[in-house]
């Protein structure tokens, strides 16, 4: 009974107990991102990017990257989903045909941002950044097979390859400074 008595007394201490150093620390964090995302052309999408990722809130520089790095593909696979869904929904062969590369681009642009996350996890940086490139470089060749083809595509997906844009850019800065 003293046992349970002493551990109740121990859980309740620890509960009220304040933790400032946990506080400094998280601040500390915010300040790393911010310092990180500052050098990003479009400092608000690398920030909403690290701020949607718990692991941001004790992350390291390489962590940080990383982040960025996932943000990036997922926004690729999301990418890649809609060009096959616009490809099916369109009658027109040539517009077809392009969103259909487009697609299968943004599918190839995974794969090198998988191979980025590696590069990362082994501290080879120079190569996670060459993916990184890799990756917007199918971005930039799907925008010039569609500039003929522009009012065929819906403005949330254009507004979804910029936002590839900034965050390839934002992963760049952030990987040439490891």
């Amino acid at each position: 009974m003293a046992l349970i008595t002493i551990f109740r007394a121990l859980i309740l201490h620890l509960l009220l107990t304040p933790f400032p150093p946990v506080l400094r620390l998280v601040r500390a964090d915010d300040k790393l991102i911010q310092i990180e995302c500052h050098n990003a052309d479009v400092p608000s999408t690398c920030i909403q990017c690290l701020q949607s990722d718990q692991r941001a809130k004790n992350a390291d520089k390489v962590v940080i990257a990383t982040i960025i790095v996932n943000c990036l593909k997922n926004n690729a696979q999301s990418l890649a989903a809609n060009m096959s869904n616009l490809a099916s929904g369109t009658k027109a062969k040539v517009v077809k045909n392009v969103f259909e590369e487009c697609g299968h681009g943004f599918s190839s642009a995974m794969k090198k941002l998988s191979s980025a996350t590696f590069g990362l996890k082994k501290g080879k940086y120079d190569d996670a950044e060459k993916f990184v490139s890799e990756a917007l470089d199918y971005e930039h060749n799907c925008q010039s097979k569609i500039g003929r083809h522009h009012e065929d595509i819906p403005k949330h997906v254009v507004y979804d390859m910029r936002i590839y844009e900034q965050l390839s850019e934002a992963a760049n800065r952030v990987i040439e400074r490891l």
